[in-house]
């Protein structure tokens, strides 16, 4: 403790540095990517002033797809500490942020409990990985009635098929198992949470940690209703951004079909994460799975997703970045690691 008084503005500064340093990474690695030039020319080709409205009303999404995530943490949050809305989405924000630099969305839960008094940010931290879960049942939920949909109406390639332990599957038979044990796997988590930690904490050293936690995750039935209808909406939110955007690079498309398979992309985005060099070759056969009408606009499918990806993740994330660099300065008062600075 000692330490932290004597050296805390040194510590302070050098955290702030750190963050403008991580900040400037993200711009470089973002703006010289491949994605981003190509994204890039082809929305200086296609945007015309006429398509202005679309992409300002995906623009505007931004602000109500994290402001529903604010809305879930903010409704849970209030059981440990009495927030204000607009704090909590601030905490949401300082989670998209670290989520760029950490793995396995570690941000959400090191970001968001920063909002809260040092001595409540364990426990803000559960609290932030139940309501990460609510969006993890919610989306495979919402994605396999958007497949069931282009299943009926047959929009999808059905003969598609790919090599698993040396078998052939069928991709759409592969998207809808993973996405049914996606969902029951979630489902256990999200049901019982508090039983979940008492398990884990029968391990010795876990259990002076996660003493505390079991109480605050237990909430009612209507909660969590709650919670996973906000998830549901949100997912509704990701398609109606993406098939906005649509409008800026295509020119002609079936508008009622191309909803319903942006509603099964995101499906596949939600249950088959990317792996890195793992996942080489799966996410163009999805692609070409969903949208195999459109095999000519491949390059506009990547363009709408990065460009989505940047509206989404990149363009609060780096928002975030700055909101935690005025949260670490002295004269903001914040406390960080139980002290006030």
């Amino acid at each position: 403790m000692s330490f932290w008084k004597q050296y805390q503005k040194q510590i302070t500064t050098l955290v702030k540095v750190l963050l403008f340093f991580l900040l400037l990474y993200t711009l470089y690695a973002n703006i010289s990517s491949e994605e981003f030039s190509t994204s890039l020319k082809l929305f200086q080709k296609e945007f015309s002033w006429k398509k202005f409205p679309y992409f300002f009303a995906a623009v505007t999404l931004i602000f109500f797809n994290w402001g529903f995530e604010t809305l879930k943490y903010y409704l849970s949050v209030q059981k440990l500490e009495p927030i204000s809305f607009f704090r909590s989405y601030r905490g949401i924000l300082f989670g998209n942020a670290l989520n760029l630099i950490l793995p396995a969305s570690i941000g959400e839960l090191t970001g968001r409990p920063l909002v809260l008094q040092s001595q409540n940010r364990l426990q803000g931290s559960a609290i932030a990985y139940f309501v990460s879960i609510a969006q993890k049942l919610a989306s495979p939920l919402m994605g396999l009635i958007f497949f069931y949909v282009a299943h009926r109406l047959s929009f999808l390639d059905e003969n598609m098929q790919i090599a698993i332990f040396g078998r052939l599957v069928p991709i759409g038979l592969m998207v809808v198992a993973i996405s049914i044990f996606d969902f029951l796997f979630w489902f256990l988590f999200f049901w019982k949470p508090e039983k979940i930690v008492v398990l884990v904490s029968k391990i010795d050293k876990l259990q002076p940690i996660l003493s505390k936690i079991p109480e605050i995750l237990k909430f009612s039935l209507l909660h969590k209703i709650k919670l996973f209808g906000i998830g549901a909406f949100r997912f509704l939110i990701f398609v109606v951004q993406y098939w906005l955007l649509t409008f800026v690079f295509f020119e002609q498309f079936d508008e009622m079909k191309f909803f319903i398979l942006i509603g099964v992309y995101f499906l596949t985005q939600f249950v088959i994460p990317s792996f890195g060099f793992l996942d080489l070759g799966i996410r163009p056969l999805l692609i070409m799975f969903i949208f195999h009408d459109y095999k000519q606009n491949i390059l506009q499918l990547y363009a709408t997703n990065y460009l989505i990806y940047l509206l989404n993740i990149v363009i609060p994330s780096l928002f975030g970045f700055y909101l935690m660099r005025h949260h670490l300065s002295i004269k903001d008062q914040r406390e960080i690691e139980g002290l006030e600075i």
